[in-house]
């Protein structure tokens, strides 16, 4: 079993770990013991020490998913990464950056060994059906011209126990840590490994994105989704639209084929399959 003092959170380890092309693109990397969450303190930097900033903690006081609901983020056991990155000029859409990023969270959980992930529509990263991980993207400017983003990804590494009352309460959705998929006694990645397979990952896919857009991830994403073909509904403000998934638009948002056979999209809401 991985003791608490080999997976505490080390610059220098996560630097060593990553490849060499990755440490170039990466300009800054700050650990914090605890903070409110890693994307607010992302965006409270000065502009200049923003882009290419990674940022992590041991615990947040407040950490955000999607939706506004909160990312329980118990300390010394997951990881809570934000990646700052600025994008002088806004020529593809933002809106596709939570798809860009659970592809690079799903690559790095691969090269850690892990099967059978994929994710659900737009950036839940599950297995088996349970919430292993998720990407919330916060951007301060948007539209034409720079825009500044946070993207923050949490990922489950070690949660405590699953029948303590805080845990119940803090999470009504099925969810699964590393240390229960792969055993406590196995080969699972130490924090440090992970978070630099994260950054090998997410820091070139950030240039490829700004040159070329969403096109380049089509296929990885395709290969990704656990929602394609399967009929689900999506819930939101007003009636609730159900359809067989197919995949998604230039925009990220869910395509969604009725039982007309006319295929519309949708860019928000919380999404379920509709199982028999």
């Amino acid at each position: 079993m991985i003791s608490p003092i080999e997976d505490r959170l080390d610059a220098k380890c996560i630097r060593e770990g990553m490849t060499e092309t990755a440490r170039a693109r990466l300009r800054h990397l700050t650990l914090l013991h605890e903070t409110d969450s890693t994307n607010a303190y992302v965006l409270r930097l000065p502009q200049d020490q923003q882009h290419a900033h990674a940022v992590l903690a041991e615990s947040q006081r407040h950490g955000k998913g999607r939706r506004q609901r909160s990312w329980y983020s118990p300390a010394g056991g997951n990881i809570y990464l934000s990646l700052g990155w600025h994008f002088a000029e806004v020529e593809y859409p933002l809106s596709t950056l939570p798809l860009v990023s659970a592809i690079g969270v799903c690559k790095a959980l691969s090269r850690a060994g892990l099967e059978n992930h994929g994710i659900k529509w737009p950036n839940d990263v599950l297995v088996d059906g349970r919430k292993l991980a998720g990407i919330l993207v916060e951007m301060q400017s948007a539209g034409s011209g720079p825009a500044i983003v946070a993207i923050g990804m949490g990922v489950n590494i070690r949660m405590p126990n699953a029948e303590s009352d805080d845990l119940k309460l803090a999470i009504d959705r099925p969810w699964t840590d590393l240390a229960s998929r792969f055993g406590m006694n196995s080969e699972a990645p130490v924090r440090n490994e992970l978070v630099a397979m994260i950054l090998d990952e997410t820091l070139p896919a950030l240039e490829l994105f700004e040159a070329s857009g969403f096109e380049p991830f089509r296929a990885d994403w395709e290969n990704l989704d656990l929602l394609y073909g399967n009929t689900v509904e999506l819930e939101q403000d007003g009636p609730n639209p159900a359809g067989r998934a197919r995949g998604v638009d230039p925009y990220g948002g869910l395509l969604l084929e009725g039982a007309d056979g006319e295929v519309r999209a949708f860019h928000s809401g919380e999404v379920s399959v509709i199982y028999g």
